[in-house]
Order: structure tokens, then sequence, then C-alpha cells
């Protein structure tokens, strides 16, 4: 008869065999946002641009899933391409959707889809409340691939010529509707701009002039940048605290003060929240300013030698 010992060692060698033998089992990644189907995870970065990995939220750049925007493109083809164009930049017929403020704060169709469930008409004759929502979300794919691949990071981009304004209407508006002279001066700041930088960057910096980036501190931990934006947070019964915004949302604020130190607040009716944004102007001139006055303007910065 065997010991007791000795039953316990063969039936941990059987369970341990009987465990090897087993295949494991992969979990499945779930579905992209814009995709259908098991397996396909979180969409690929676009070529232009956007992040990859993890879910993105409001305030994340939307990624791109290429299946989708092929999809996307199928139905753009069918229903859009006569008004705004093969690119979506528009014709006659359509305005330039990639310079869209709706399409731009799009995430996966939930800006364009309230808007095309409306009814906007299609070239096919039937209103656009015959789209699914799984095409709707297709075009939205297609529509951000194509902005993506408009950008400078975009292997697709080519810098042309791009000095084909009119100069003396440019100067016009940055004296008058552009109120440009209200901080910049062509023979103050502005002086000998055109020696300085090339003509696609000067177009640039007018357009976005903090260049996207946030405004904690400069580089190795210098001073901010003068484009920073700064608030002054003053909690109920409190001492205020300024600094330099860090994030803002619906629920929270954060800043860095003078000395470095991080503050958070949660947000509530008796908080006292001051902002004062030196790009406001810019940034409000982007919601108004033609493609005309962005040539007309740059054909007149380039006189600034």
């Amino acid at each position: 008869m065997r010991s007791p010992a000795s039953l316990v060692l063969v039936a941990g060698v059987a369970l341990m065999v009987t465990l090897g033998a087993q295949t494991p089992q992969t979990p499945t990644p779930p579905a992209g946002r814009g995709g259908r189907g098991a397996g396909q995870g979180v969409p690929p970065p676009s070529r232009g641009g956007g992040g990859g990995g993890g879910t993105a939220g409001p305030a994340d750049k939307p990624l791109v899933d290429f299946a989708a925007a092929e999809r996307g493109k199928e139905v753009w083809i069918a229903e859009c391409i006569s008004c705004h164009g093969a690119q979506a930049r528009g014709t006659d017929t359509g305005p330039n959707l990639i310079r869209s403020v709706l399409m731009l704060r799009d995430r996966y169709g939930n800006e364009i889809g309230p808007f095309l469930k409306k009814g906007h008409p299609m070239q096919s004759g039937k209103p656009a409340t015959s789209l699914t929502d799984a095409q709707i979300t297709d075009i939205s794919h297609f529509l951000r691939k194509q902005l993506n691949d408009s950008l400078r990071g975009s292997p697709l981009f080519t810098v042309q010529d791009i000095r084909t304004g009119d100069a003396k209407a440019g100067a016009e508006f940055f004296a008058g509707a552009g109120k440009c002279t209200t901080c910049h001066s062509p023979t103050g700041d502005l002086a000998g701009l055109s020696a300085k930088y090339e003509t696609v960057d000067i177009q640039q910096r007018m357009l976005f002039p903090g260049g996207g980036r946030g405004g904690r501190g400069g580089r190795r931990g210098g001073p901010p940048p003068a484009s920073a934006v700064r608030v002054t947070v003053t909690p109920q019964g409190a001492a205020p605290v300024s600094g330099v915004l860090v994030y803002m949302d619906d629920f929270v604020v954060s800043l860095q003060d003078s000395t470095g130190a991080y503050h958070s607040f949660k947000r509530s009716p008796s908080l006292k929240i001051e902002k004062t944004d030196p790009l406001a102007a810019h940034n409000a001139l982007l919601d108004t300013i033609t493609d005309k006055n962005i040539h007309d303007l740059v054909a007149y910065l380039e006189t600034l030698k």
C-alpha cells in the first residue's frame, strides 16, 4: 500500500500535467468605436496625427478607424461629394467641412449625427435622416482622416507657395476688421517678421500663436510663456490663489503658482474664478476669419521685412 505522502505527490504531478495541456485563452479586445466585430480594438492613429492606445475622451484628439473611414468614403461619394468635394474642402455649392467648427468638435458622430438627423439634403435626393447611426459614425471617421491628412505632420502634406493673397487688403483687415493693431504694430513687435520666418510659419504663428502647448512653465522648469493662460481662484472665505492654468473643466480647476506649487480646487457656485487668456482674441478670430482674410493677411505680413 502506498503512503499518504506518495499519493499526494502523484496527485500533484497529475494536476500539473493537466494544467500544462490546456491552451491558454487570450481575451478578445473590444471593438473600436468606429468599428464592428470582435478583435478590432482601439483604432490606430491616423497618418496626420492622433494618439494611439487607450480610449479617447471629450478632450482628446479623436482616433481614426481606417476601415470605418473607407466605409465612410463610400457613403461620401454616393451622397456628399457633389456639394462638399472629394476632400471635403467645399465647392461653389457647399462649404469646406475641414474648417467647420461643428466637424472639429465632432467625436465619432456626436455632433454631425444630430445635424444630419434634422434632414440635411443629400445628392441622391434622399434626406440625411435615412442614414444609419453606423453610416454616420463611418462618415465622421472619413472626415477626421481628411482633416488629419491636411496637417503638417502628415506624410501627404506638402508645403506649397501660399502667397496668393492681396497685401493691400491684408493691411486693411489688419488695421480694421481684424483688430490686429489692438495688440500688434508693424513697426514694433512685428517689424522684420518676414526676415525671421518662412511664409508657412508666418501663417501658422498667426493662426495658432500659442503653438498648441500648455502653459505650465517653460522648458526645463523655466518661466511660463507669455501666452500662458492665467487664473485667480478665490475660495469662499479664503485668500485668492493666482498662477498659470494647468487644467479646468466643469468639476475642477488646477493651477501652478509662481513658486511652482500645484493647487487644485473643486468647482462650486461659491468658488470665484478669473481667467486671463492673452490669446483670446486670436482664438475668437478663428470663428470668423475667412480663407481670403488669411491669405491677404499673410501677403501683408510678408511685406514686413
